[in-house]
């Protein structure tokens, strides 16, 4: 038996934190890992380049985790996969810095689900806000999957996705898929991985029996609503010419393009009256990302037949 073998039984789980101007949140979240009982575990932080002093907090665990610090701003996918090569464990949970595991055993029973479910591939805890309700932390279907359904065939499982807020997935599937897709700088990630699983014939679980606390947002809190809304429908896009077909996503971007031309006249019209000034710019920036996009590629149709 060779010194990795050795080193991959000791070790049950690889878990990897991807942080970004962290400082608020990430001691609590390391602390609470420190505390899980009987699982041997290996934490990764990566963080991307923040200036807020989540590095100097890292440091101070320096001699528990290991610690990458990139030079700029590489986008959540590409820095969850820096560690993949050097994880030891049987499985892999990806974390948000913002999200706390209260449970001292709830990596424990999270390996215990794979071992009874030999062909679930990823888990996915319930996840609560920090006042006690739940938050969405699963879904049934893709993005606008009813325009696209002739696109997807039956795939294992009825969950079709896991929030990678805290996502569970066994390690040689992530070698086999070579981690997340790093086209998705951010959002849309979790969903890829997701339905990757799924093709290779595994299913996902949602255990509303374990659960975590999640702050969520606190990384994107200092970026305007145009930059978010704008990344969210790229990603929405990138997801489509992966998975769907073009007849689908023309079909997408033509309804997304009435119903975005649609809602910013109503919002332009009435939305003063009804919504806060930062509500309604949030809901505007959402419609003129969500027109852009669609407007982009059904452009690019037409250069293509042109």
């Amino acid at each position: 038996m060779t010194e990795k073998t050795i080193i991959n039984n000791l070790i049950d789980w690889s878990i990897i934190i991807v942080s970004f101007q962290s400082k608020k949140v990430i001691k609590n979240s390391l602390e609470a890992l420190f505390s899980q009982k009987g699982t041997q575990i290996e934490i990764f932080v990566v963080d991307n380049n923040s200036t807020d002093g989540t590095q100097d907090i890292l440091q101070e665990f320096s001699d528990r985790i290991t610690v990458i610090c990139n030079p700029i701003n590489v986008g959540f996918s590409r820095a969850a996969n820096l560690p993949l090569d050097r994880a030891k464990g049987r499985f892999v949970l990806f974390l948000n810095p913002d999200v706390m595991i209260k449970n001292p055993y709830f990596l424990k029973k999270m390996a215990h689900l794979f071992e009874e479910e030999k062909k679930v591939g990823a888990i996915g805890p319930s996840l609560y806000y920090p006042d006690g309700k739940i938050q969405p932390s699963m879904s049934l279907t893709y993005p606008n999957q009813k325009w696209a359904m002739t696109s997807l065939p039956v795939y294992p499982g009825k969950i079709a996705a896991l929030l990678g807020a805290c996502l569970a997935i066994r390690k040689e599937i992530l070698e086999e898929l070579g981690g997340f897709d790093e086209d998705f700088f951010l959002y849309g990630e979790d969903q890829d991985l997701c339905l990757r699983i799924r093709k290779l014939g595994f299913s996902l679980a949602y255990c509303p029996q374990i659960q975590a606390f999640h702050i969520g947002g606190h990384s994107t809190e200092n970026i305007s609503a145009q930059l978010l809304w704008e990344r969210k429908l790229q990603a929405e896009y990138i997801f489509y010419n992966k998975h769907y077909s073009k007849r689908a996503i023309d079909r997408i971007a033509l309804i997304q393009l009435i119903k975005s031309h649609w809602e910013l006249f109503l919002l332009s019209s009435l939305g003063s009256a009804i919504l806060t000034p930062s509500k309604l710019n949030e809901k505007k920036c959402k419609y003129k990302a969500i027109r852009s996009q669609a407007l982009a590629h059904l452009f690019s149709k037409q250069q293509e037949k042109n």
